[in-house]
Parts: structure tokens; C-alpha cells; sequence
């Protein structure tokens, strides 16, 4: 049976060999807990993920973000650099094997490397006399050392119980770092096991409470001089609470009846009492730390802005995901293309700029910067919703204001009648008004809120700009209409300014 048979009965199989993994507590795939090595059990990695939300955010957001960028192959001739869409390696990345297409596979690989810190990804011929390329677990697979950096070979798991024996020129292996071991990489998630088991048993508690207090939060009690009960009372009273108090009573949700001098005392407990709210948020940015993740990119909101949350998507693709990419493009380009065939020119690299170049709107301006002059035909536009071109429309309209050569481009911030001249224009303005807005309302003053003053102060700044006298007026007390609702829940000037230009 030839290896190509073997790796195709492994991966069609619905039940995964079990093999001895790379953890130090004999974790064997497939099982819900581990033994360590004083025999107290303790969840698997793959538990651990399976249960605890706050530890699969963060590596779906890892293995999300990663696999939704392009993956592209280029050629270097001399200077020149050139896209390669076609050939043995393109068809590879095009479709890497029978069932998964790349994205599903770089999912695959960054999930694999958040959780274990140890990705094996081989490469072996198909019937096509192509290749075929796949993630196997880290569990499915043992590295055999001929000494303490080079490996012999590597068994992986079968389904029967048998060995399948790779060569390393066989499988790009992505491995973590350890100190003092050269063999393996320590999982993240070792790391966060104390805090993620805290939360495990925060959950079970929690579960608990609700299960056998959470319906009835309290106590009965009767005075000590009151007559003694008989079973026949007890059963009584019993049924009479029940009728009152159970899921099916007669009486259910009424008020009960107490006799005796009996008393009901609230026994319940209380979320804040128990840190639960922020508990669970320490435990989601103790996650998000250890993943050198921004709090603020998983749904951790408490500080949370426009203008933050902007400049955190834009780091994305450089601290956070940049090392991961970088990883990944130097596994493949020095391992993987070579088993592909692909000659030494050729290399593979991840379209991060197409996630850098920013909203439309911020592309539009900063393009109309550049080149002085509108950019984009009628028609060109009218492809981006999916409409017909027109006549006429792949000439280049330029509006009477702007002239090559001659009057300042709409984006130059100079007088003018363009967008970052009035963005420039407003910002002074609310600057100015943020002063002494805050300097009325530090001082005590009722009417720190001028309107007329505001308004006809906008009015001739816009005036000044370039804007008409009837627009410029109708600007200015919308403007400040908004600004005034928006000073009285203390925002900045960055977020008046992003408001005035998303409102107008």
C-alpha cells in the first residue's frame, strides 16, 4: 500500500488515530482531560477550547482575520516583480487539496498554531501527478529525533493502529519556542490554564446556584415556640408550599400563606458581590494579552472610541497579526514552495494592503490629494454598483473649481470649496468652541451655551472658506445643534468633528 493509499484512508476516517501528543501531561487526542504528572487530571487543550468562550474569541480571531487575506504568488525577473496565476504552484494555492480550499486550510493552520504552538502541513503527490497539500493535528503526529535539532522522520497516527512515516522534505512544520528544548513549543494555553480553569469552575458554580437557588432564593423559618410538626403536617404544608411555588402549582406565582409566626428570609446571592462581571472580563484580557490582542478588537468596549478603535484596526495587520503573517509567508517560501516544485524566484505573500488601504472615503481623498484632480470616470463608478456604463461617461469631469495648473485641488486644505478645507475650517472652529465651552462649564455657569454667538461665528468661518451665504447658514446651525447635545455628554473635539462630517 503505497503512502498516497495510507494518507487518503488517514484523512477520510470520522475517528482520529490516538497518538502520544507534545504536551508534558500525556495528552492522548480524542480524551476531555489529561493527567499531569502527579495524576491530577486537568482538560485537554482541545477541552479547553471547546468550553471556554473567552480562550476561542481570540483564536477564531486570529484564524478569522488570517485566512480572509489573499494569498498571492509572485515572480522576480531582475528588478521586476510579476504575479503568478497559473501553474503547478498557483493550481496548489488555488486548491489545495480534495476537500478544503485555502482559506479553510490557513483557518486550519492558525488555529492550530494559536492553540498548540505546533502545525505540521504536508505535501504529497495525487493521482493528477499534482500535489496535494493538508494540516494534520499536532496530536496525530510524533517527531522521531536523530539528535537534539534534526528529525528523522515523522509517524503519523492511522486508523487501524498503524504507523504512516513522512520524511522531514515530506512536511513544513511550523513549531513554537521553549526554553531549554529544542523539540517542541509550549502551548499558550498551558500558560493560561489557571485562569481558564478558574472559569470553568466560576461556570459549574454559577450553573449550580441557578439550578438548585436561583428559583427560590431564601429560607422559611419558625419560631422556636411554636408546636412541634408530625409528618402528616410537614407533607401538608409541603404541598401547600409546592402549590404556590412550583412549576406546575395550582396557586403558582400567588402569595403563600404562612402560619406559625413563620418568617421567609431572602438567602440569594448576588452577581456584584461575587465579581463574576469582572472576572470574566479579567479573564478575556488575560487571554487577549498573552495573543498580544487589543482588548478593544474582541468586544472589550469600556474604553472604546471612534477615533481608537480606527487607529486598532489599522495596527491589526502589523503588531498583532504581522509577526503570524511574516511566520507564515517564511514556512512556506523556504519549506513549502520547494516541495511544490516552484522555482527559487518565486515566492508567496499575503495582500495586507488591501486590509491597510482604509474606508472608501479615506482612499478618495487621499488618491485626489495625490494626483490634484478628480480621478474616477462615470463609468468607473457606476461599475462599482453594478450599472451600465453610459455614453459620455469615461471622460473625466473636473469640476470649474479645480484647474491643472491653476486654482488649489479640492484637497489641498487651502481656500477653497474642497472636503479637508471645510474639514480644516470645522475643527478649528469646534477647537475654539471646546475652549471656551469647557471654561463656562468649569466655572459654574448655567448658560455655558451660546447658540447665536456659535452660529454666526461658523457662518463667516465657512463664508471665508468658499461656501455660500444661504449653505454656509444651514451648515453652521446643524453643526452646532449637534455640538451642543455632544459637549453635554463631554466628547472630544475628534469625535464632534467626525460627527459634523458624518451628519452633513
Amino acid at each position: 500500500m503505497g503512502v498516497l493509499d495510507e494518507l487518503t484512508r488517514l484523512f477520510t476516517s470520522k475517528t482520529p488515530g490516538k497518538v502520544e501528543g507534545q504536551t508534558p501531561y500525556g495528552y492522548v487526542h480524542g480524551t476531555a482531560f489529561m493527567s499531569d504528572q502527579d495524576g491530577v487530571e486537568r482538560y485537554s487543550i482541545e477541552k479547553m477550547w471547546e468550553s471556554q468562550p473567552n480562550l476561542r474569541t481570540v483564536v477564531d480571531f486570529f484564524a478569522r482575520n488570517i485566512s480572509q487575506l489573499n494569498l498571492h504568488l509572485f515572480e522576480r525577473d531582475g528588478e521586476e516583480t510579476n504575479r503568478v496565476r497559473t501553474g503547478p504552484v498557483a493550481d496548489v494555492l488555488g486548491k489545495p487539496n480534495e476537500s478544503d480550499t485555502l482559506t479553510e486550510l490557513l483557518y486550519a493552520l492558525v488555529g492550530d498554531w494559536a492553540l498548540y504552538e505546533d502545525v505540521y502541513v504536508v505535501a504529497l503527490p495525487n493521482l493528477d501527478g499534482g500535489k496535494t497539500v493538508r494540516v494534520i493535528p499536532a496530536a496525530w503526529v510524533t517527531p522521531k529525533y536523530k539528535n537534539s535539532f534534526e528529525v528523522e522522520r515523522y509517524d503519523v497516527s492511522q486508523t487501524d493502529g498503524g504507523l504512516l512515516k513522512l520524511l522531514p522534505d515530506q512536511v513544513c512544520r511550523f513549531k513554537g519556542w521553549t526554553p531549554a528544548n529544542t523539540k517542541a513549543g509550549t502551548s499558550r494555553v498551558e500558560t493560561l490554564r489557571l485562569i481558564l480553569e478558574e472559569q470553568h469552575h466560576a461556570r459549574v458554580y454559577r450553573k449550580q446556584i441557578w439550578k438548585k437557588a436561583g428559583r427560590f432564593g431564601g429560607i422559611l423559618t419558625r419560631p422556636k415556640d411554636a408546636p412541634s410538626w408530625d409528618n402528616a403536617a410537614r407533607r401538608r404544608f409541603d404541598k401547600m408550599w409546592m402549590a404556590f411555588t412550583g412549576d406546575g402549582g395550582s396557586r403558582a406565582g400567588d402569595t403563600p400563606l404562612l402560619e406559625d409566626g413563620m418568617d421567609y428570609k431572602r438567602a440569594g446571592f448576588a452577581a456584584k458581590e461575587d465579581q463574576f462581571v469582572e472576572s470574566a472580563k479579567l479573564s478575556l484580557e488575560t487571554v487577549a494579552q498573552v495573543y498580544h490582542v487589543n482588548p478593544t478588537m474582541i468586544g472589550m468596549l469600556d474604553n472604546a472610541n471612534f477615533a481608537n478603535v480606527r487607529e486598532f484596526r489599522r495596527g491589526l495587520y502589523g503588531d498583532t497579526l504581522g509577526p503570524v503573517l511574516r511566520m507564515i509567508e517564511d514556512r512556506f517560501n523556504t519549506f513549502l514552495l520547494p516541495m511544490l516544485g516552484a522555482p527559487p524566484n518565486q515566492y508567496v505573500e499575503f495582500n495586507v494592503e488591501a486590509k491597510l488601504r482604509g474606508s472608501f472615503e479615506e482612499q478618495s481623498n487621499v488618491v485626489s490629494t495625490a494626483t490634484g484632480a478628480p480621478w474616477q470616470t462615470r463609468n468607473e463608478a457606476r461599475k462599482l454598483f453594478n450599472l451600465k456604463p453610459v455614453d459620455g461617461g469615461d471622460e473625466l469631469i473636473v469640476p470649474l473649481n479645480v484647474l491643472v495648473g491653476g486654482q488649489a485641488s479640492p484637497q489641498d486644505g487651502g481656500p477653497g470649496a474642497g472636503q479637508n478645507s471645510f474639514e480644516h475650517v470645522l475643527r478649528k472652529f469646534l477647537e475654539r468652541q471646546g475652549t471656551v465651552v469647557a471654561a463656562k462649564r468649569a466655572s459654574g455657569l448655567e448658560n455655558w451655551w451660546d447658540i447665536e454667538r456659535w452660529d454666526r461665528e461658523l457662518t463667516a468661518d465657512l463664508k471665508a472658506a468658499g461656501m455660500n451665504d444661504q449653505f454656509a447658514v444651514f451648515i453652521a446651525r446643524k453643526v452646532n445643534e449637534e455640538a451642543e447635545r455632544m459637549h453635554g455628554e463631554g466628547a472630544d473635539t475628534g469625535a464632534l468633528v467626525q460627527k459634523a462630517l458624518e451628519g452633513i
